[in-house]
């Protein structure tokens, strides 16, 4: 296999388990959203997002940006999952190690990470204006096409890549925490250490599931940020750097941690099942385990 066709397969296989797992976690991601971006009492808590939503907004309110979601896994997550082995056989051949550094994992799962996160910045921005919309707001825009023409239309390329700091931020902290912590989890650990089978379901589910805690816990300060960056387009607070202080000067950390719950029922079901089916696709088309 030549090492274009080897990448494509390795995104192909990201882009099936992470486009799966953003439809079935959508509901999670929009109480995120909402419970990140808005301050009232309705929107304080988990609890309390999804009851309103549901008796304001019924089931379909849950699927709001599910289209832009489904897009954005397919894309820029396909791209991230798919770099990330490539990527690594470089930094170990730079570092002169064998691949098996947790440090290189890391470092590489951050780079690809943000590297798929700067190319797809736009379908990010859609998501979350889709996302963010209340049940008595009109629609923000009448479908995705309609979504990218207008922006571009009105801010150019700039309004597009609004909140691109924050959105890579965000993606290669994730990354770094979600695939390379279950690179470092599943073979450094369950495999070298404790002898697990590599290719086994179970050992796959096992790394998936600590690796998610590690995940949202290391995304959720940039997740909130970025949310408040991309709903602020006139820039009435400012770039990312002035949302991070007035997270802090008005909810202290615990502001950085706002919506960790909805975080986790999102990136946490998210991670295990875009894990398992990918190692599962890469198993079907003859390619090994990460």
């Amino acid at each position: 296999m030549t090492l274009m066709m080897s990448v494509t397969s390795k995104c192909f296989a990201g882009g099936i388990g992470c486009g799966i797992a953003g439809f079935l976690t959508n509901p999670a991601d929009v109480i995120k959203v909402r419970n990140q971006q808005f301050t009232d009492a309705k929107y304080h808590s988990f609890r309390t997002t999804s009851t309103t939503i549901f008796k304001e907004e019924g089931i379909r309110g849950f699927y709001k940006g599910a289209a832009a979601s489904v897009l954005r896994e397919c894309t820029y997550s396909s791209l991230r999952m798919g770099l990330y082995e490539p990527i690594k056989s470089q930094y170990a051949m730079f570092f002169h190690d064998d691949g098996n550094s947790p440090i290189v994992k890391w470092f590489s799962a951050f780079t690809s990470g943000a590297i798929g996160s700067a190319i797809f910045n736009p379908i990010d921005v859609v998501k979350v204006r889709f996302q963010s919309q209340l049940p008595n707001a009109p629609p923000p825009y009448s479908s995705l096409f309609n979504a990218f023409h207008t922006i571009y239309t009105e801010m150019g390329l700039q309004g597009l890549y609004i909140g691109t700091s924050a959105t890579v931020t965000r993606a290669a902290f994730l990354t770094s925490a979600q695939l390379g912590s279950y690179d470092v989890i599943k073979n450094n650990i369950f495999v070298k250490m404790f002898g697990f089978d590599k290719e086994a379901n179970t050992t796959h589910f096992s790394a998936s599931i600590i690796a998610s805690v590690i995940t949202t816990t290391a995304a959720n300060p940039a997740d909130v940020v970025k949310t408040r960056v991309m709903n602020d387009p006139n820039a009435t607070i400012g770039g990312p750097s002035k949302h991070l202080m007035h997270i802090w000067k008005m909810n202290g950390v615990s502001g950085f941690m706002k919506g960790w719950t909805a975080s986790y029922l999102r990136i946490g079901p998210h991670t295990v099942i875009s894990l398992v089916l990918i190692e599962k696709v890469r198993q079907i088309i003859g390619m090994s385990s990460y």
